[in-house]
């Protein structure tokens, strides 16, 4: 891009028309947009959030967004098809390790922080089987492992440590404030709350509408 861009409005810069790549994700996509009007994450409703889905539209409706993907935006990338996109943290580590001209940073108005989770079902035939599993990844050895491959932010303690005792490229990525963000990054970000059935119907909607998926 030629310069650094530290807010959500720089993807709205028209000297980047047609060259601004958004997710497929709603979540990602609209809480990024959301938090740079202001918007809490924590308590998520529609009509608070209608601003959002309304710049969102404006970008879409003047050129300015190029195309929804998921995470094949890092060709995009790569190609130059896109000057900046709303990306993962994971892949840009990945990424910039081979393209140094490729970074990633969090708006000044914040960014989003995700997990996944991993459940047992009432009723499952191998309970002692998934108990097994879930404390083989929890680990902080097996973890590091998973860590230096997916390169994405770590629930486990002890993973840093464990990655410098790899060696190589695995104790590199110990000192990434991508993968071991310190506490005054952690601050600036924020996980949805709960959306009722209702309303997460009519979110996914209007997100479906403008993105046409």
């Amino acid at each position: 891009t030629g310069r650094d861009f530290n807010s959500v409005n720089d993807l709205f810069d028209p000297a980047f028309k047609g060259k601004i790549g958004m997710l497929t994700e709603m979540r990602d996509t609209i809480g990024l947009i959301a938090m740079s009007l202001g918007i809490d994450l924590a308590t998520p409703t529609f009509e608070k959030f209608q601003p959002a889905f309304d710049k969102l539209q404006e970008g879409v409706d003047s050129g300015q967004i190029r195309s929804f993907t998921g995470n094949d935006y890092v060709d995009d990338l790569e190609q130059g098809s896109f000057a900046a996109c709303i990306g993962w943290s994971g892949d840009v580590v990945q990424l910039s390790a081979s393209n140094p001209d490729i970074g990633f940073s969090i708006p000044e108005s914040g960014g989003t922080l995700w997990f996944d989770t991993m459940q047992i079902p009432v009723g499952a035939s191998n309970v002692e089987g998934a108990a097994e599993w879930m404390n083989y990844v929890y680990d902080p050895v097996n973890a590091a492992k998973i860590t230096a491959e997916v390169q994405y932010i770590s629930p486990v303690q002890g993973v840093q440590e464990e990655l410098r005792k790899m060696g190589g490229d695995a104790a590199a990525l110990a000192d990434s404030q991508l993968i071991f963000p310190d506490a005054s990054t952690l601050a600036t970000l924020q996980s949805w709350g709960n959306l009722d059935e209702e309303e997460e119907a009519l979110f996914d909607a209007e997100f479906a509408k403008i993105t046409g998926a």
